[in-house]
Parts: structure tokens; C-alpha cells; sequence
């Protein structure tokens, strides 16, 4: 086989060889011209994969080492017998991770308490379950919204999407749907932003276009009443530079790249080629163990302190918004180019349950949350 493979896949060189010729390429450079001779194509979200792209090529299987498929014309990919396979859920701890950390994150600078507050969460898929599995574990009350879910699940405790918006923390894990019933493009816009109450959290780490950014800029100028977490945006890479100022945390679409999510995409589009070719597996990702190493807290206060001293030892959230944010100060830098730069020289951050914690002080409480956070409490 001839394959053309996303050069920021990890480890797609050691995965794909053994079926072939593995030829690396950025994806944004990825054009029906390098695909003539090609059997097969893996790409990333920012390759928009469509009749353009693959029309008069051999490619008879296409695989998306990401969670999201809106950068891939399914129908099309259909009609033509070309075989289909995502990654959804690889990285959904790291998302969770990153929405979490985001959370403690403004909370505790803010002043502000987990107990007896509430997360509407919008997507209740992969992603939002385990947001609310640690949100709930934090003290949130997890207010959930998920229309096609609720639809399937008619019994189960759904809310309508405005009840969600009046939540003191509103995050979003949604795919994004252009059009249909259950349309998310702009799901947050003009009409709506304003049901987010004063003094509440935004997030958004599913798709730029969930969020209406013009909308929420709008909101924020007038009125800079809601603190924004926002790692994804409309127009990537290149993303409204005012709206990145106005953010309180702002990164370019990270939330997924822990090593694991990375390297768990690479591992299920592996797995949808052997399965496509009708052979057996036999090559894992080296996940380059780490297992064991222990951190040693010295916060006892409460949990929004204990926990944001554990999060900026484990990942520091401020530094991936400062490295984006040199956008705002550094006039030379070209925004498009330094914005996959920072996704293409990611530095390996690690899921929670790689870390083993001593706690300053015993209470079987708080061990109780760190382990449902998935750490393992010494």
C-alpha cells in the first residue's frame, strides 16, 4: 500500500509501515496532487476531506485520528465505497483534563468554592460524561444537555438547553452540525448569550463554531461580567485576535493533546486498517511509561487550593494561554503559522493517572475525589 498520513499523527511512521509506503505531509498541505497514487489517507481535523480532495485518486480508505468528523464528507466517502474510521473517545480524558483543570483554574483565583454550584453541560457523549463524573466528584451538580441522547433516553434526567446556559459553569462537548435538527453551528449566539448570568465560566473545547465568536466578543466588550476558557476557535488557525485578548485562558485547540489522546487516534486508526485489510494487529504505541511518579502536595486548605497546585504541577494550563497570547504582543509573528506551530510542537503532557499523590493531610474525603479524578492517593 501507498499511504499519505498527517506528519503531526505521533508514531504514524512506526504504526503504518508495515503496510506499505508511508509518506508524511502536513495536513494542511495535503492536496488531491499527492493522492494520484495513494491507497490510503489519515488525516487530523484540519484536513478537509471531500469529493475535491479525493476525486479520480485509488484511495479506498480514510481514517481521522480525531474525535470530531466534520472536516470529512461522510456521504460522499459512501457513495464512493470508501471506507471510513474515526478515533472518537481517544482523547476524552484529556479534554475532561483540560476542562477541569480550566475550572480549578478560575476558581481558585477567583476566589470561588466547587460546593453546592452547577456545571451545564452541553453533549453528553464521551467527553461530557467524564466531565460531569469529575465535576460531580468536585461538588458541582452536573446539569446536562443532549437533545439527541434524550431522544434515545427518554427517561433519563435531561435539561433544556437555556437551563444549561444558567449554570455557573457552561461547557461545551458537542460535534459540530451544520444544519438538522440537532444543529450546533452557533449553537451559542446573539439570541442566547446573554442567559450565561454574571460571574459564571464559559468553556468551550469542541469546535470554534459551536460558539457564535462574534457574538461572544460582542458580549465580552460591552460587558466583561463572565470569565472565557476557549480552545477552540471559528476560523482556524487563523482566529479573531480580539477575542483571544478578551479570553481569560485561550489555547490552540489543545485540549486533546495529552500524549495518551495523541497516541490512542494513532492506535484506533491502526486498528480500522488491519480491520479494513483483514490482518491481525500487532503493534501497540509506546506510551513511554511514567507510571509511579509521585507528587507531593503541599496545600491542605480546601480543594480549589489543593487541587490547583496538583494541576500546575501536572499541566500548567497559564502557560499554553500565555504561549497563544504572544500573538497579542509580537506583532511579527505570522497568527495562521505560529497557531499550528504550537499544536505541531506540543510538548507531552501527560493524563492524571500517570501520578500517584501524598496529600498534606488525611481525609478520606479528599482521597475519595483524587481517585475519582484518577489519581492514585498515597
Amino acid at each position: 500500500m501507498k499511504i499519505l498520513a498527517d506528519e503531526n499523527i505521533p508514531q504514524a511512521k512506526e504504526a503504518f509501515s508495515k503496510f506499505g509506503k508511508v509518506m508524511l505531509l502536513h495536513g494542511r498541505e495535503i492536496t488531491n496532487g499527492q493522492l494520484t497514487d495513494k491507497d490510503a489517507l489519515i488525516v487530523r481535523s484540519i484536513t478537509n476531506v471531500n469529493e475535491k480532495l479525493l476525486n479520480n485518486t485509488p484511495v479506498k480508505f480514510v481514517g481521522t485520528a480525531t474525535i470530531g468528523t466534520d472536516h470529512v464528507d461522510t456521504d460522499f466517502l459512501k457513495s464512493r465505497g470508501i471506507y471510513f474510521a474515526d478515533a472518537a473517545g481517544c482523547n476524552s480524558f484529556s479534554v475532561a483534563e483540560y476542562v477541569i483543570t480550566a475550572v480549578a483554574n478560575i476558581f481558585f483565583h477567583s476566589g470561588k468554592t466547587f460546593a453546592g454550584k452547577r456545571i451545564g453541560i452541553v453533549g453528553y457523549g464521551n467527553i461530557g460524561t467524564k466531565v460531569a463524573r469529575f465535576a460531580k466528584a468536585l461538588g458541582f451538580e452536573p446539569v446536562i444537555n443532549d437533545p439527541p441522547l434524550q431522544r434515545k433516553l427518554v427517561n433519563e434526567n435531561f435539561c433544556p438547553l437555556e437551563e444549561t446556559l444558567n449554570c455557573d459553569v457552561v461547557t461545551f462537548h458537542v460535534p459540530l452540525n451544520k444544519t438538522g435538527i440537532d444543529k450546533t453551528y452557533h449553537l451559542l449566539n446573539a439570541g442566547n448569550i446573554n442567559q450565561i448570568k454574571s460571574g459564571s465560566l464559559l468553556i468551550n473545547t469542541s469546535r470554534g463554531p459551536v460558539v457564535d465568536n462574534a457574538a461572544l466578543k460582542k458580549r465580552l466588550l460591552a460587558n466583561r461580567d463572565i470569565k472565557v476558557v476557549l480552545d477552540v476557535w471559528e476560523n482556524e488557525p487563523n482566529i479573531d485576535l480580539e477575542l483571544l485578548k478578551l479570553a481569560d485562558i485561550g489555547t490552540a485547540h489543545i485540549a486533546g493533546y495529552s500524549l495518551e489522546g495523541k497516541l490512542n487516534g494513532t492506535f484506533y486508526i491502526y486498528k480500522a486498517l488491519c480491520k479494513f485489510l483483514k490482518i491481525d494487529p500487532d503493534w501497540t504505541p509506546d506510551y513511554q511509561s511514567i507510571r509511579g511518579k509521585i507528587l507531593e502536595l503541599n496545600s491542605s486548605n480546601n480543594i480549589e487550593e489543593i487541587l490547583s497546585e496538583a494541576f500546575s504541577r501536572i499541566y500548567d494550563i497559564d502557560n499554553d494561554s500565555s504561549q497563544l497570547k504572544r500573538l497579542l504582543n509580537e506583532r511579527q509573528i505570522n497568527p495562521d503559522k505560529y497557531f499550528d506551530m504550537l499544536r505541531k510542537n506540543y510538548y507531552i503532557r501527560r493524563e492524571f493517572n500517570n501520578y500517584s499523590i501524598k496529600l498534606k493531610v488525611r481525609d478520606p474525603n479528599l482521597n475519595k475525589i483524587m481517585n475519582e479524578l484518577r489519581f492514585k492517593v498515597i
